[in-house]
């Protein structure tokens, strides 16, 4: 229920776009001063922070019924005039927490942008709360991707795909060592957001990310036995800073 009540709000926001007149180069990079996914360059050095729930379904069948993961998520863009740019994200529900950092070179092409990055992440699981329950969790995972941004008017599209190369991963139970791996390609996503203005110079993020992954940090704690690749997906929104 509750995930179609994040894609109905994600409809409902994407629906609301005005169309007005289209705007020149100059004006397209004054208003992606505003964005965070958006591979375009700026006309100068600009950090903007987005910040705002995300939703994830953990993957079926390692749950019996549909499982929602919440996190509250600080994601963020470094952009410069010379079109290297820094991103990454950081975010947490207490018995998860991520924190990713990455680069990217990026080409504009009129209305559209392409980049190309490389990111590492580093996700820290601890789930002591359950009676008789006392388990911990650490991986590492880097993150080569591709982005191709486009703006349409005020709204600008992003499409991101990204493959998971899991480094290395540590698991215990109390003191004991139940899970070590390394150097392990173990899928990949794909996320399509968008941005616009919401209310005068704010601007909200809207997104969703595809994931196929046979160990995907959000389910953690529970053990994939046939270490298939399962779909699971997230949905992410944020008032951009």
């Amino acid at each position: 229920m509750i995930f179609f009540q994040f894609i109905c709000a994600f409809l409902l926001l994407f629906c609301s776009i005005r169309q007005t007149s289209a705007q020149t180069v100059d004006e397209f990079l004054q208003s992606d001063q505003h964005y965070v996914y958006s591979s375009r360059s700026v006309d100068l050095v600009n950090l903007n922070l987005s910040v705002g729930p995300s939703l994830t379904m953990l993957p079926q069948p390692l749950t019996e019924y549909p499982t929602p993961a919440p996190m509250l998520d600080v994601r963020w863009r470094l952009a410069t005039p010379i079109n290297i740019h820094s991103y990454g994200r950081i975010g947490s529900n207490f018995a998860t927490t991520i924190a990713q950092v990455g680069g990217m070179y990026s080409h504009d092409l009129g209305a559209f942008s392409i980049g190309a990055g490389y990111s590492a992440a580093y996700v820290y699981g601890n789930i002591d709360f359950v009676d008789g329950f006392n388990t911990t969790q650490w991986r590492w995972i880097n993150y080569p991707m591709v982005n191709i941004s486009a703006k349409l008017d005020k709204v600008t599209l992003t499409a991101r795909g990204e493959l998971e190369l899991l480094t290395s991963i540590e698991q215990r139970i109390e003191d004991q060592k139940v899970t070590t791996d390394a150097n392990t390609f173990s899928g990949g996503m794909l996320t399509v957001t968008v941005e616009q203005p919401f209310w005068n110079d704010t601007h909200v993020l809207l997104g969703v990310t595809l994931s196929f992954s046979s160990n995907p940090y959000q389910a953690w704690f529970i053990y994939n036995t046939f270490k298939e690749r399962l779909f699971s997906s997230e949905l992410f929104v944020g008032f951009i800073l």
